[in-house]
């Protein structure tokens, strides 16, 4: 089969410009060229579907170039059909809670400015609704925050605490996960079988691992903290 880049576009449902941005970016191999003509063929067609469906799970171009420099072409398929199956649902455990933006402001008393709403957003804690209103992507967070004001600790405090402790989570999240692909990306083929076991099994290990580790140190850095101002 012999493509030009219009056709592949129809045919995919990829546009020209994606399918270049693709080709230039290493996800796809250049086309065959007849002149000046740029030719496409069941490859491209095939690695296109592949990168369309693993996008609308949300992996980026760099997670994209890693799986196909890393995993055997034979298994790229499986890969997608576990990203479909545990996307957006395997770690994540609380249901979102949308309020207004006006309750969310009421509840702290006006102490949630626009600013402290921008700085819980781009934490990922929060997530702004183009009607007026605001996710909160963990209720159960936003409970130990009003507690922690009810301790008497400022709105803006709490935030920062908040912010730090995102950032930190975010750097071990990124680790375990590129720990278990390349576990997973290591042999000549994905089980997805064992793929999507080991997944669900992370969860509650990556999960109970903070939950384990924070307190003591949280207590080493309470010591030390006391050892500072003896």
């Amino acid at each position: 089969m012999d493509l030009a880049v219009e056709e592949l576009a129809a045919r995919t449902g990829v546009t020209v410009r994606n399918i270049r941005a693709y080709t230039t970016a290493g996800l796809l191999p250049p086309p065959r060229l007849r002149g000046r003509l740029g030719l496409y063929d069941d490859v491209h067609a095939q690695r296109l579907a592949l990168i369309r469906e693993l996008r609308a799970q949300g992996f980026g171009i760099e997670a994209i170039r890693r799986i196909f420099a890393r995993a055997p072409a034979s298994s790229w398929p499986d890969l997608v059909a576990v990203a479909r199956s545990v996307s957006g649902s395997l770690f994540a455990e609380e249901t979102p809670v949308v309020v207004s933006a006006k309750a969310l402001a009421a509840k702290w008393k006006g102490q949630m400015t626009p600013a402290l709403l921008a700085r819980a957003t781009k934490a990922g804690l929060m997530r702004e609704l183009p009607n007026g209103q605001v996710q909160m992507l963990s209720p159960a967070l936003g409970q130990v925050a009003e507690q922690l004001a009810a301790l008497g600790l400022p709105l803006e405090d709490v935030i920062g605490m908040q912010e730090t402790m995102a950032r930190t989570l975010r750097t071990v999240a990124r680790h375990w996960l590129r720990t278990l692909a390349d576990s997973l990306l290591r042999g000549d083929a994905i089980d997805a079988e064992r793929t999507a076991q080991l997944l669900e099994r992370a969860r509650p290990l990556a999960t109970g691992a903070v939950q384990a580790a924070f307190p003591v140190i949280l207590q080493q850095e309470l010591d030390a903290l006391l050892r500072k101002a003896a």
